[in-house]
């Protein structure tokens, strides 16, 4: 219907109620029509961008069933959940698997961590981590297999009581550091927390050649399952430090009952005071890539539902 149609209508005396209603109907068609075409074209030229949830409460929640002995599958690229705290950032580790590079004795040291896991009580635990997804072959180290473009746009959430940031180019590395942290003792992260879910969102390619992102690499898609690697400190790194929290929340009492162990628990009480500037946690996560965010397509068909507005205007 055309507006010579609708001035013939009226002049025929024809029903003008019902000419309007299918106007607008029509209009709203279009509307529909254009803001869906709209939402595909972003959604194809932004293929790769993808959402990792994860639940925090597993960093602590889920460890590897068994210690990783001096034999295939005992590495910390191979281990499910492989997991790591130590008292300063290079040496004295208490790890879930074997480390060929520094050996330590298992099951000790898987008995020393599960001890410092099982022991941590209200008040304790996680209450700072970041995740780091490079642009280079340093990414493979705790069995990752993706990496982000640099320069490209990184977001996180957070559940009710943590913060977010993102850190651009860590160290000089590449890509980005998505860093949470939280200054309420009820929401570190220990044996029974219940913190909720987490998210971060990229850009990521399967880093094929080990060497960072090329462009021979494939973009990670809805679906695939991703493994990242978590970690903090303590350290006085003005990236990585914050003066209103610490990685790690604990004291040195009630180690737990395993045994044998290593050299016993850590000997500063991480509540009090910030301690060994390198003390920390590693951990590697696994999850499943979801669609990005409802807010972000909303986001998208507001912004075609905006175009039609002002090319109304033109």
């Amino acid at each position: 219907m055309n507006d010579s149609y609708l001035r013939h209508s009226v002049a025929v005396g024809g029903d003008w109620t019902f000419d309007m209603k299918y106007i607008k109907i029509r209009k709203i068609l279009k509307i529909c029509t254009v803001v869906v075409l709209v939402a595909v074209l972003n959604t194809t030229v932004q293929a790769e961008l993808v959402t990792i949830r994860f639940d925090p409460d597993d960093l602590i929640q889920a460890y590897p069933s068994t210690y990783g002995e001096n034999e295939e599958g005992g590495l910390k690229v191979d281990q499910l959940d492989a997991r790591r705290i130590h008292q300063s950032w290079a040496t004295t580790y208490y790890e879930t698997f074997y480390n060929p590079a520094d050996p330590h004795p298992q099951p000790a040291n898987y008995n020393t961590y599960m001890n410092w896991r099982d022991s941590l009580g209200e008040g304790e635990g996680i209450a700072m981590f970041n995740s780091w997804f490079l642009n280079n072959g340093a990414s493979q180290t705790w069995g990752e297999t993706v990496v982000v473009k640099s320069a490209t746009t990184v977001t996180g959430t957070a559940a009710d009581g943590w913060n977010v940031r993102i850190i651009e180019d860590p160290y000089g590395l590449g890509g980005a550091s998505v860093q949470w942290w939280t200054t309420d003792s009820s929401k570190y992260i220990n044996s029974i927390s219940d913190i909720g879910e987490f998210s971060i969102s990229a850009e990521l390619y399967w880093d094929l050649n080990a060497n960072g992102w090329d462009e021979s690499d494939t973009p990670v898609v809805v679906g695939d399952s991703v493994r990242f690697w978590v970690g903090n400190l303590n350290g006085d790194d003005s990236e990585f430090y914050r003066s209103d929290t610490q990685a790690l929340y604990f004291d040195d009492l009630g180690w737990g009952t395993r045994w044998p162990t290593a050299s016993g628990p850590f000997s500063a009480i991480y509540g009090l005071s910030a301690g060994d500037y390198g003390s920390g946690f590693e951990a590697a996560l696994t999850a499943t890539v979801v669609p990005v965010p409802a807010a972000v397509i909303l986001g998208i068909l507001g912004l075609g539902a905006v175009g039609l507005k002002l090319r109304r205007f033109a």
